[in-house]
């Protein structure tokens, strides 16, 4: 009688133990948000900006609309958040950062 107790415990324990990894093997992993790489408190002028804004899609061309002064050769303004920031495409370097005018 004995065995038979001991067999059934087995049973069920063993029935427990799989239904626990089929309960955790349907969650699904949560998703994380990744942090931007652009982060506009830490732009400074003088700084080397982000490769990002050195791409010409990241240009703004229509600088004269916005209030913006003409680039320099070899410049252009990018638009970060509330900031328009002109760098030197050849090396990055930040020249000028200005708020959006609203």
């Amino acid at each position: 009688m004995q065995s038979k107790t001991l067999a059934a415990c087995v049973l069920v324990a063993a029935s427990l133990s799989t239904v626990s990894f089929v309960a955790q093997a349907g969650d699904t992993p949560q998703e994380t948000v990744q942090p931007s790489t652009i982060n506009t408190r830490d732009l400074k002028e003088g700084d080397r900006a982000p490769d990002i804004l050195m791409r010409k899609e990241s240009a703004v061309t229509d600088w004269k609309k916005r209030g913006l002064k003409q680039p320099e050769e070899d410049s252009q303004w990018a638009r970060v958040g509330d900031r328009f920031v002109l760098l030197k495409t050849t090396n990055g370097t930040i020249l000028e950062i200005t708020p959006v005018k609203k």
